[in-house]
Order: C-alpha cells, then sequence, then structure tokens
C-alpha cells in the first residue's frame, strides 16, 4: 500500500470517529432538553388541569419537539456516520486535523489538494510521496477525543435535578397523575374532590363466622367529622378512632357483604367483604389397637390426639368434618392423606418411634386451615436384661456355677445357653434351658455340667434371653461372654498337685503360729500357777488367748479339709492300689476329730473363764496344754507325709511322662519320612526339656523333705538323650533321614532305660525304707517293754517308801531318768512317723498322755504327793503298755506289707530285667498262660492250707483280738508287758511260714507281668493287654493286702482266661502291631449335680419369686419392674 493510500485511511478513521463523538453529544442533550421538556409539559397540566383539547394540543407540541430534538442531535450524525449522507470532505478533515497538529499544518492540505491535481508528473507524485511519508507516522484519529463531550453531562443532570425535588417535596403520585392525564389527553377528568376514603385493611377477606374490623381513612385537604357505610339496605355510623380516621365492626358474617363509604356528600365506590367457608372438625376419635403379644384389649380416646402407646401398636384416627374437602396427617418427613368418605375421613399407622404429628384439615378456600399438634410417646418394648454372677465351685476348679436374673416389661419366652470352641466361632451349639414364661425370672446353671467338651480346647459362652415381642422377631440380650477350657488329664493331675502344695505352705504357716499359741499357754499357765488368784490383766490375756486360739483352730480345721478334700480328688480310681493315700485320708479325719474336740475345750473355757476356780482353771489348761502339744506333733507329722506322699507321686508322674516321650520318639522314628520332620522332632526335644526342668523341680523338694526319697539324678542320661535328639534334629534339617532315625531310636532307648532305672531305684529305696522302718520300730518296741518294766518296778518302790527316807532322793533322780528315755522314744517315734502313717493320731495321743504324765509324776513327787504321785506313775505303766500294744499291731502290718511290696518288689523287678533280657523274645503266650495256670494252683494250695490251720482272714483277725485282750488282762496283773511280748512273738512265728509262700507267689506273678510286657510290644496291640497289665498290678496289690484270699484266686483265674482270649487274638491276627500306651490312670468325672438351693449358697442371695404379669397400667407396669430391681440389686 502507497503512502497516500494510508494517509486517505487515517483520514477516513478520523472521520468516522468525528461523527461517533457527535452522536454522544446529540445523545446528551437530548436527554437534558427532552426531559426537561417533559416534566415542564407535566407541570404545565398539574397545575393548570387542562381540557382534553388543551391537553391534545399539549401532548402533540411535545411529540413535534422530542421529534426534531431526536432528528436533529441523533439520526443526522449516525447517517453521517454511516455514510448515508454526505459528511465534511477530506480537505474539512484536513483542516481540523492541522489545527490540531501544529506540525501537520497545512501539510496535509497540500497533499490532498497535489492529489487531486489532474496534471500528473513524475515530480508530482513524487512530491505527493515525500510529504506522506512525512505524515504517516502522525495519528489523525487523537485529534478528536470522546472526553470532550463530558462538559454536556451538566445539562442532562438539571432535569435530573428538578424531577428529584418535585418528587420529594411535592405528592406522592405528583408526575404520575399528570402524565397520565396527558396521555389519555381524549379522557375528561374531574378536578379531585376535598377528601377521599382509602382502606386500611390489606384485604377484604375475613373467615366464616368470624368477626371482621374495617379500617377506613380520608385523604385529602378537607377532613369529614362524620362518615357512615350501608350495606344489606341499612346505613351505620363509622367509629372514628383518630382524625380522619373510621371504624366499623362486621359481626360474624356468614355471607359475602356488599358496602360503600359516605360523608359530606362524597361517596365511595362499592367495595364487597368476601366470606370464606372454614373447613372444622365436628368430631375426633383415635383407636389403639396394642400388639397381640401385650395381652391388652383396644382402647379408644376421644377429642385427643396425645398419648403414651407400646410400641407396635397401630392407631387409627376417625375424624369428622365440616366444608372439608381435605385431612392431612403430617410429620416433619411425610405428609398423609386421609381417605374420605362424604364428610367422614380416616387413616390407620403402626408405631413404633415417638410420633410428633399434625392433623390439618383444607378446602378449596383455605389450605391447612386447623393446624392441631399432637404427640405419640412411645414406650419402647425394650430389649430383655440379664445379669449373669459366675462362682467357682471351691472344690472343682473346672466346674462353675452360675446365678442368673433375667426379666422384661413383657414377658420371657426362653433362655438358652450358646457354647462354640473359641477358634470356631461358627461351630455353635445350644442348650435350652427351662424357665417360667414371666417377666421376671431366676436360674441357675453349673457349667459344664453334661456338655460333651473336648479336654485341651478353649471355649467362649454366653447365656441368651429372649422376650415376647413377635414383631420384632422376638428380641434377645446376651450375657458377658464366658471362657472355659476343660483341662487334659496332665493337667489337671497337675493342679491338684499344685494346690496340694499351696495348700501345704499355707498349713506349714499356721503351725507356725500355732507354736507361737503354745509359747502363750506356757507363759499362762505358769502365771496363774505363781499366783493365789487371776488379777484383771491376766484374764484379758487369758480372753486374748482363748480367741487367738479359736481363730487358729478354725484355720487349722479349714486347711486340714482343704488337704484331705485335695487328697480325694487326686486320683480317685484304684484306691485299693494306693494304701498310703488311705492311711493319710484316715490321718486327716482323725486329725478333724482332734479339733473338734479342742473347739469344745475352748468352748468350755470360754464360757467359765470368769466362775472358774484357779485349781480347775488350772486342769483345763493343762489340758488344753496337752491337746496343743499332740495336735502340733500331729500336725507336723500330717504335713511331712502329705509331702513325702506328693512328691512321690509326681515322680511317678514324671515316670510315666519319660515313658510316653520315649514311646513318641521310638514312634516318630518308625514314621514315614513326611511325618518324621525337624519340626515334629523339635516338639520332642521341647517336651524333654520340660521333664528335665520339672525333674529338677522334683529333686528340690524331695530334698526338702526331712528323709528325701531315693530319686536317681541321671544327669548324665539326661545329656545323653539330649545329645541324641540333638544330632536327629541336626540330621534331619539336612535331610539325612536315616542318620536321623538312628539317633531318634537311640533317644528312645535311653529314655526307657532311664525309666526302667528311676523304677527300679525308687522301689529299692522303698524297700529300704520299709526295712530301716520295721528295724526302728522293732527297737523302739524294746525300748519301750524296758522302760515300761522299770517304771512298774520304780512305782513298787515309791509305794513302799516315805519322803524322808535316803531312798526317796535317789528314785526320784531314777524318774526323771526314765523320763529322759522314754523323751528319747517320743522323739524317734515322731521321727518314725514322719514317714510311715500307719503311727496316727492315737500313738500321738498316747505319747502325750505318758510325757504329761511323767512331768505330772515328777512334780507331785517332788511337792511330797506321794499318793498323786504314784497315782500318774500307775498312768504312766498303763499308757506305755497300751503304746506298746499298739506299736506291736503296727509292727505287724509293717511286717506283712513289708514282705511283699518291699522285698517281692525290688526281687521282682530284678528278675524281670534278667528274664527279659536273657530269654529275649522267644518267649511266647502259652508260656505265660501255663505258668499262670501253675500259679492259680499254688494260690489254690495256699488257702487249702490256710482253712487247715484254721487262718483265714476272719480267723486272724480274732486271733489279734484275743492276743489284745490277754494283754489286757495282764497289764491288770501288772505284767503286762511280758505276756504282751510273749503273744506277739508267737504270732509273729506262725505268719512268716504263710508269708514266705505268699511271698513266692507275687514274685512268680510279678515276674509274668514284665514278660507280658516284653510280648507286648513285639505285639504291638496294647488295647486288651493293657487292661490285662492292670489286672496283674491289682492282683499283686491283693496279695500283698490281703493274702491268701478266695477273690484274689478269682481274679486270676478270670485273668488266665483273659491270657486265653488275646493269645487266641494274638494267632488270629498274624502280623505285628504296634499299639499305644495308655496311664496308669482314668478319667475320672465327677457328674455330679448341685440342687439349685445349694448352688444359691454360693452367691448369698435368695431367689426371687417368680412373678407373674399383672393386669395393671403400662405406667405402674413399669414402676412394679423398678421396684423389682432395686429389690434385686
Amino acid at each position: 500500500m502507497s503512502s497516500f493510500s494510508e494517509i486517505q485511511l487515517k483520514l477516513e478513521q478520523f472521520i468516522k470517529k468525528y461523527y461517533t463523538s457527535k452522536s454522544i453529544k446529540g445523545s446528551i442533550l437530548f436527554f437534558a432538553i427532552g426531559l426537561l421538556y417533559l416534566i415542564i409539559t407535566l407541570l404545565i397540566e398539574h397545575y393548570l388541569w387542562l381540557s382534553p383539547s388543551g391537553r391534545t394540543l399539549l401532548f402533540w407540541v411535545f411529540v413535534l419537539v422530542e421529534s426534531i430534538l431526536f432528528i436533529r442531535l441523533i439520526i443526522f450524525p449516525l447517517l453521517k456516520l454511516f455514510n448515508f449522507k454526505q459528511g465534511i470532505s477530506e480537505s474539512e478533515a484536513s483542516k481540523l486535523i492541522g489545527s490540531h497538529f501544529p506540525e501537520v499544518s497545512d501539510k496535509l492540505l497540500n497533499v490532498i489538494q497535489l492529489n487531486q491535481n489532474q496534471r500528473e508528473s513524475e515530480l508530482l507524485l513524487a512530491s505527493i510521496r515525500q510529504k506522506s511519508k512525512e505524515l504517516q507516522p502522525i495519528p489523525f484519529k487523537t485529534a478528536i477525543s470522546f472526553k470532550t463531550n463530558r462538559k454536556y453531562l451538566k445539562y442532562a443532570a438539571v432535569p435530573v435535578v428538578v424531577y428529584l425535588l418535585f418528587s420529594f417535596l411535592g405528592e406522592k403520585d405528583f408526575f404520575y397523575s399528570s402524565y397520565k392525564r396527558v396521555i389519555n389527553y381524549n379522557t375528561a377528568y374531574e378536578p379531585p374532590a376535598p377528601f377521599s376514603f382509602q382502606i386500611i385493611n390489606k384485604s377484604l377477606t375475613t373467615l366464616e363466622n368470624k368477626s371482621f374490623s374495617l379500617k377506613v381513612k380520608t385523604v385529602g385537604k378537607y377532613i369529614p367529622e362524620n362518615a357512615s357505610i350501608s350495606y344489606q339496605n341499612k346505613t351505620y355510623y363509622l367509629s372514628q378512632i383518630a382524625p380522619g380516621v373510621f371504624e366499623h365492626v362486621f359481626n360474624q358474617p356468614l355471607q359475602p357483604i356488599h358496602f360503600n363509604l359516605k360523608a359530606n356528600q362524597v361517596n365511595s365506590k362499592k367495595h364487597t367483604l368476601n366470606v370464606l367457608k372454614t373447613p372444622s372438625l365436628v368430631g375426633f376419635k383415635m383407636k389403639l389397637n396394642y400388639p397381640k403379644y401385650i395381652g391388652k384389649k383396644p382402647q379408644i380416646l376421644e377429642s385427643t390426639g396425645n398419648a403414651i402407646i407400646p410400641q407396635g401398636t397401630t392407631v387409627t384416627w376417625d375424624m369428622m368434618t365440616k366444608n372439608t374437602d381435605q385431612v392431612q396427617l403430617k410429620t416433619s418427613e411425610k405428609t398423609f392423606d386421609f381417605i374420605k368418605d362424604k364428610e367422614h375421613f380416616n387413616f390407620n399407622k403402626r408405631i413404633h418411634n415417638n410420633f410428633k404429628y399434625n392433623l390439618t384439615t383444607s378446602n378449596t378456600e383455605l389450605k391447612e386451615y386447623e393446624n392441631l399438634s399432637f404427640m405419640l410417646s412411645v414406650i419402647r418394648d425394650e430389649y430383655p436384661e440379664i445379669n449373669v454372677k459366675p462362682q467357682k465351685d471351691s472344690i472343682d476348679q473346672q466346674k462353675k456355677y452360675f446365678l442368673g436374673t433375667i426379666s422384661d416389661d413383657y414377658g420371657l419366652t426362653k433362655l438358652q445357653l450358646v457354647y462354640y470352641p473359641s477358634a470356631e466361632e461358627g461351630n455353635k451349639k445350644i442348650v435350652n434351658i427351662p424357665i417360667n414364661i414371666s417377666s421376671f425370672d431366676q436360674f441357675v446353671y453349673t457349667f459344664p455340667e453334661n456338655l460333651s467338651l473336648i479336654r485341651g480346647v478353649s471355649y467362649n459362652f454366653y447365656f441368651e434371653v429372649f422376650d415376647n415381642d413377635a414383631i420384632q422377631n422376638f428380641k434377645s440380650t446376651k450375657s458377658t461372654l464366658f471362657t472355659h477350657r476343660k483341662q487334659t488329664l496332665d493337667e489337671i493331675e497337675n493342679q491338684q498337685l499344685l494346690n496340694q502344695e499351696n495348700a501345704i505352705k499355707d498349713l506349714d504357716r499356721s503351725l507356725e503360729k500355732m507354736k507361737i499359741q503354745d509359747q502363750t499357754l506356757k507363759e499362762l499357765s505358769k502365771s496363774q500357777k505363781e499366783k493365789k488368784a487371776l488379777n484383771w490383766n491376766d484374764k484379758k490375756k487369758l480372753e486374748k488367748f482363748l480367741k487367738n486360739q479359736q481363730k487358729q483352730e478354725e484355720l487349722m480345721k479349714n486347711f486340714s479339709k482343704e488337704l484331705k478334700e485335695n487328697l480325694e480328688n487326686f486320683q480317685p480310681i484304684n484306691k485299693e492300689n494306693d494304701p498310703f493315700k488311705e492311711q493319710l485320708k484316715e490321718r486327716f479325719q482323725e486329725n478333724e476329730n482332734q479339733l473338734k474336740e479342742n473347739e469344745k475345750l475352748l468352748e468350755e473355757l470360754e464360757k467359765i473363764q470368769e466362775k472358774i476356780e484357779k485349781e480347775e482353771l488350772t486342769d483345763k489348761l493343762d489340758k488344753l496344754s496337752k491337746q496343743n502339744k499332740n495336735q502340733e506333733k500331729n500336725l507336723e507329722q500330717l504335713l511331712e507325709l502329705t509331702k513325702r506322699y506328693y512328691v512321690t507321686k509326681k515322680a511317678e508322674k514324671l515316670l510315666e511322662d519319660l515313658n510316653k516321650l520315649a514311646e513318641e520318639q521310638e514312634k516318630l522314628s518308625n514314621s514315614d519320612d513326611e511325618k518324621n520332620s525337624k519340626e515334629a522332632q523339635e516338639l520332642l526335644n521341647e517336651k524333654f526339656k520340660e521333664y528335665t526342668e520339672e525333674k529338677e523341680k522334683l529333686q528340690n523338694e524331695n530334698n526338702a523333705l526331712k528323709d528325701p526319697l531315693d530319686i536317681p539324678q541321671e544327669k548324665q542320661e539326661e545329656e545323653q538323650v539330649k545329645e541324641e535328639q540333638k544330632e536327629a534334629s541336626d540330621n534331619l534339617e539336612k535331610e539325612n533321614k536315616s542318620a536321623a532315625k538312628k539317633h531318634q531310636k537311640e533317644a528312645a532307648k535311653k529314655m526307657k532305660q532311664m525309666g526302667r532305672k528311676m523304677q527300679m531305684q525308687m522301689q529299692s529305696g522303698q524297700m529300704k525304707t520299709m526295712d530301716e522302718d520295721a528295724e526302728m520300730l522293732r527297737q523302739i518296741l524294746d525300748n519301750l517293754i524296758i522302760f515300761s518294766f522299770e517304771q512298774e518296778a520304780l512305782m513298787k518302790d515309791f509305794k513302799t517308801i516315805d519322803y524322808g527316807n535316803t531312798l526317796f532322793g535317789k528314785k526320784l533322780v531314777k524318774q526323771n531318768e526314765l523320763k529322759q528315755n522314754f523323751e528319747h522314744i517320743d522323739d524317734s517315734l515322731f521321727n518314725l512317723s514322719l514317714r510311715q502313717p500307719m503311727l496316727g493320731n492315737t500313738i500321738n495321743t498316747s505319747l502325750t498322755n505318758v510325757i504329761f504324765n511323767l512331768e505330772k509324776s515328777l512334780e507331785r513327787l517332788a511337792e511330797n504327793e506321794l499318793r498323786k504321785g504314784v497315782s500318774s506313775q500307775q498312768y504312766i505303766v498303763t499308757g506305755a503298755n497300751e503304746l506298746a500294744v499298739l506299736l506291736s499291731e503296727i509292727l505287724n502290718a509293717m511286717q506283712n506289707q513289708m514282705s511283699g511290696m518291699g522285698k517281692g518288689k525290688g526281687k521282682g523287678k530284678g528278675k524281670g530285667k534278667g528274664s527279659g533280657e536273657g530269654q529275649g523274645q522267644g518267649f511266647q503266650l502259652p508260656d505265660i498262660i501255663k505258668k499262670q495256670e501253675s500259679l492259680n494252683k499254688q494260690m489254690e494250695n495256699g488257702l487249702d492250707k490256710k482253712d487247715k490251720d484254721g487262718k483265714g482272714s476272719e480267723s486272724e483277725g480274732q486271733g489279734q483280738g484275743e492276743g489284745q485282750s490277754d494283754s489286757e488282762r495282764s497289764k491288770d496283773n501288772g505284767k503286762k508287758g511280758k505276756n504282751g511280748e510273749n503273744n506277739k512273738d508267737d504270732g509273729y512265728g506262725n505268719d512268716e511260714d504263710t508269708n514266705g509262700e505268699l511271698f513266692k507267689i507275687y514274685q512268680q506273678q510279678q515276674l509274668l507281668r514284665q514278660q507280658l510286657e516284653d510280648k507286648i510290644s513285639q505285639l504291638g496291640d496294647k488295647g486288651n493287654a493293657e487292661a490285662l497289665l492292670r489286672e496283674m498290678k491289682n492282683i499283686e496289690q491283693q496279695l500283698l493286702k490281703n493274702g491268701f484270699n478266695q477273690n484274689t484266686l478269682k481274679r486270676m483265674q478270670r485273668l488266665k482266661h483273659e491270657l486265653l482270649k488275646l493269645d487266641k487274638a494274638s494267632f488270629e491276627q498274624g502280623e505285628d502291631i504296634k499299639r499305644e500306651s495308655k496311664s496308669n490312670f482314668q478319667e475320672f468325672n465327677n457328674n455330679t449335680i448341685l440342687k439349685e438351693e445349694k448352688i444359691k449358697k454360693y452367691f448369698n442371695t435368695t431367689e426371687i419369686l417368680n412373678r407373674e404379669a399383672l393386669p395393671l397400667n403400662l405406667e405402674y407396669k413399669q414402676k412394679v419392674q423398678e421396684y423389682f430391681k432395686n429389690n434385686d440389686d
């Protein structure tokens, strides 16, 4: 594009902007002049109130003026802007630009003129190009600025200010009324009256039968004094309530009313008061249909929508209305329509929660005219309540008692126990518990009762009660979750051992306190002997001592009872095979009897301590001291014997565990490669480690005994087993199965060797202990007889001498020596009683009586009370002779027991071992059967011989009785010791012959059992064979206990029959089968179920009466329920 063309384009843009500015200017001036002229026109009409012709002229003049202004000021510039009309030329535009830009001056005009020159030459063109280039940078458009139009805005503000002034200062519709008349210039308008009526009410509508107050005011130059209203052909004066303000009340209109207002000949137009028909309630009923399970009849409430209802009640609303098209029930969330039947409406709904609602009536004119709020308060059918209190059985810790209280607001249906393994919640089992179908009940339950629970598995269980709410599918409540784990047989035995150990510790501590009490008693006794009468402090000390003594006796009684119960619950079968246990139980029973006697004595002392004479008090305290000494000695013996018993049982259990572990190790070595894994071996390693730890604990307990048992240490063998097991684990980890099995077999073999060694050593120790005890008792008996002879001789000497005789002192010294000798006998018997339960409370009582009389004899003889002293000596001789008889009987029993259980076991075990190793596997069942048959014949011969000699079990008992009678007769003659001893010796001679034959039978029977054990290990079938082995052991025990006995013979004959059946079964089987050994005791289940009354004693509560549902209102039922709950608590 040439430079001149650009100049021309810029000129065109300048011209367009020039006329745009002219259009803006014209618009502003048109608004200012036009609006000002409109205001002038309206003011002329407002003040002059022109006639229609005058308003016509005024209107059209206004239109003409406004049109001229619009065309001149707006249309013309726009036509020129869009080139519809010729505007300024380029030369005129050049002059305008030159006048604005001094540097342009006439240059632009010259270029335009040069361009208009028709003579073209290169010089001319060059001049045009040169000047065009000079003008090209100058922006021509900037010569025009829109801002110059701002100065015209002040003209537009003039009419606006005028309009606002008249609007605020003049009347409200000052311009509007004039404008309306000018526009409607042909309409005739009368000048306004001096005032007009204005109705203040927003609406002329009222409700039927509701008074309406009409309020009117007059607006204008004048205010009338009075005003009237006319309707229904009557005229009424309005009440003036303020200057120019009037009021009239329409009383309860039923139909629309047409009226007009009048004052000072000024009439208003016609007005109408509209009367709306109201939708109204005429009648209202509410029917309550209660849930069936409540058992309450339906109820009808009238004229109210409020009620307190049970959950699940069906409510029916029945409403009679007038002028009503619709009735609705509204809540905060939903709206329900009533069903219409002419003027009746009804609706029903089942209510489960608190129900706040509104009832509304509507018609075509009025919506929700009546809006009545009501509330249905729902008493929820509460979940049933259950409160369960657990209590463990004081004896059987595996048994738990539960006392439960269940209740519900309307009734119960069932109660059940739900139990399941803790790891298998889906495997739930249910046991129904019977209850009364009422609102309250109480139940008791004993868990696990007769439930078949798996030992070693943990169970969860809870009680669940159901109410009778069929609407909500019988709601239920669960009790607290309880847990129970049925202990394994090993755990039960371990727990029993632990309980007994704790009881022993408690009794041991109590025994120490008893010794302190004994010292206090000595001080009291000494004090009262030294004083003529007891003072107030002495009596208080005595009173305090008696109270402490009673507490101590009660503690001792409880501990003794607990030890006895634990002893009874420990391995409750095979009682006849455990004489030590039975003897211990007898000792505990004797101890309880003795404690009861002590209680009686304490009660006597407590009752008469104020009135008692000094001499009588001395006798009572001496008696109490004697009983305490006897009790203290008895308890020490019981403690040591019990400890000894449980150490023995723990040793037997460890032996059994070791044998089981050996079998498991051997079984693992013979299993296939998949089962023989490192994990399985590590498990056995851990079990053997536990065995060694328990063995170490046993050794510590054994060493704590005053005379420890002979339990082998076997440290070297244990280390060898551990090494073999470690080698087996290492080889299994290296996948060297063959080497692992070799070490496993070796470990099993060493375990079996340890078991046999432990068993042999324990049996040998028992034999040795029995021999030592029998020898010791025989020596004590000899010393006692010597003591009796010497005491009897000394008693005769004291009868013949007087107090002043020179021999009296020497004889008194001799009496003191005898006392010291008897104390040695007492100490020896006490030490022996710590190992032998046969030396029971009767022995202790006899010893205490003898010692007491020894002390009394010395005391009385020293005080020159010869008659009383000799009397005490007579009691000493009598007591010593009675003690000798008792010890003789115990020695006889020990010799009978020792000849079988002691020596027999030792030799039998040795032979059994030798036989097992020497004869090897060639020994067969038929050989065992033949030997058993031979033993049966020997037993029959022994019975025949015993019958001929007249020494059966019954005659033997009679013989002992006669010996005792002879002793008593000899005692009366003063020669009891000698005769008694001779009788004893004669009896022993006859027993030794019988026992020798019995001992041989016992040895052979034990040997057969060991041979059968070896054969069973070859057969592998331990099912029936284990029963035979147990029967053989029982027969061995019967031989030791009862000797030649018809019942024992019958058991031996049945044993032969069972051996024949076993031989036949092994022959038919035709192959070796490994069988698993069983424990040496069976499972014992105490299924005794206590009665409900006894169970409740555990909870210190009484039964709650079953309450039947009373026919009461709901609120009273709740109060009754709260009352019973408070009482229950």
